[in-house]
């Protein structure tokens, strides 16, 4: 018989021993009171093997929770699963999903979600987890950070670590007993982008210049409805080398605006990447004989169910500058500007119109809404190597990172949860007018 999942609030009660006493005094006689009752001791452990981390808005990490019954009846228990994050978190940023040992089938349990001032819980039950007398049962879940809905991500917002909480309890009760209980700290890391071995210069109506765009996944999650995005100058060209070392020309999306740059997805809109995956793309980009002379920029961003294009949960990383010489000037040797072997996303709030790389890079950070719901300012990014708690970085400019919301691919935290003073999550403008040198 499937087990049955819903939401209840955790409730506890508190067993105590009761101390009655009193006394009076006739003649000789003294009346003493009863002693106290202690409570009836518990039979059940629980065992959370809670995973290490899982991928910022990336799909649910399996695990399991361990409920052993040394009584000497069979027990029913219900699972109450509670988790804290920062005030940071949006809607539909957990999940938890249960196997049905029925049918082997993970569903869904169902989630409330209460805002605090300094956090975000959800909380559901799993109920009638039937275990008899002597023995021990598994209970297989998984949990996730999403960070919103398929094709309906969040744009800002977001958190380094979840709080877990598993209880135990006995229903039916006025107030369920917990017979056990167990707290997990899960980290959030997240999947990144990065470019390496940039070409410093290039020709306008000259010879394309060619690096590498990585994208890498170390975290445990899957990740599906991804766009691997490299913003350039409306007038470049990008093309990827094919498996047969051909180059095929990839579509440019313009932004909101005809002075915004344009975006190329690299992989196709709706790609994915396994947990641990680590994709390479060989890229070539060409000005043309019009593009003005000076510096401009290629910038690498993740976007994670876009509801349209660039608009989703966001990960930018740091980019690179090339100064593009006049139409005619001679083909300078290739210098690479830039060497970045492993992605470093970053993950303030959009507070700009256009997307752009900084200098330096800086671990992601979840981005505070302003009170009017619209993203403010970060503060800087202090260094090019990630850490595991560093300030935020400045909103976008010329030598600034890009807006973007997330958590960094490495091993280090995302940075500390920054409260989220608005209700809900943002929706990112990734706008920038590209500036000349």
């Amino acid at each position: 018989m499937s087990t049955i999942v819903r939401i209840r609030r955790t409730r506890r009660a508190v067993v105590a021993a009761a101390a009655l006493g009193a006394a009076a005094v006739c003649g000789s006689v003294v009346v003493t009171a009863p002693a106290a009752f202690a409570a009836e001791p518990s039979h059940t452990s629980l065992t959370v093997q809670a995973p290490a981390s899982v991928g910022f808005a990336g799909g649910p990490v399996a695990f399991t929770e361990n409920i052993t019954n040394s009584g000497s009846e069979e027990t029913g228990y219900n699972l109450e699963l509670k988790t804290t994050t920062g005030a940071g978190a949006p809607p539909n940023s957990i999940v938890i999903d249960y196997k049905d040992p029925a049918d082997g089938a993970w569903k869904s349990v169902p989630l409330a979600m209460t805002r605090g001032n300094e956090s975000v819980v959800y909380e559901g039950t799993v109920i009638g987890l039937t275990v008899p007398a002597g023995r021990t049962r598994k209970v297989d879940l998984r949990i996730g950070a999403p960070m919103g809905l398929a094709h309906d991500g969040a744009s800002n917002g977001g958190f380094d670590s979840i709080t877990l909480r598993s209880d135990l309890t006995t229903p039916p009760h006025l107030h369920d007993r917990v017979e056990a209980e167990a707290t997990s700290t899960i980290k959030v890391t997240s999947i990144g982008s990065s470019l390496a071995h940039v070409p410093a210069s290039a020709v306008a109506g000259g010879a394309p210049i060619e690096f590498d765009a990585v994208l890498d996944n170390p975290t445990p999650s899957d990740y599906t409805n991804l766009g691997n995005v490299l913003f350039v100058d409306k007038h470049a060209t990008v093309q990827v080398r094919t498996a047969d070392g051909g180059w095929r020309t990839l579509d440019k999306v313009p932004g909101d605006t005809p002075e915004e740059p344009v975006g190329v997805y690299l992989q196709g809109r709706d790609s994915s990447l396994r947990a641990g995956g680590h994709l390479v793309a060989r890229v070539r980009v060409s000005y043309d004989a019009t593009t003005p002379a000076g510096a401009t920029e290629v910038n690498p961003c993740v976007f994670v169910n876009e509801g349209r294009p660039f608009w989703g949960t966001t990960l930018c990383s740091t980019g690179a500058k090339v100064q593009v010489q006049p139409a005619g000037t001679k083909t300078p040797e290739p210098t690479p500007s830039s060497s970045a072997p492993k992605p470093v996303p970053s993950t303030s709030a959009p507070s700009a119109p256009a997307p752009s790389a900084p200098a330096s890079s800086a671990p992601a950070v979840p981005v505070v809404p302003a009170s009017d719901g619209t993203p403010s300012a970060p503060a800087a990014a202090p260094s090019t190597t990630p850490a595991p708690q560093a300030p935020a970085p400045q909103a976008p400019a010329a030598d600034a990172q890009l807006a973007s919301t997330g958590a960094d691919h490495t091993t280090a935290l995302l940075g500390g949860g920054l409260a989220l003073t608005g209700l809900g999550a943002g929706a990112l403008w990734l706008r920038r007018v590209l500036r000349r040198a």
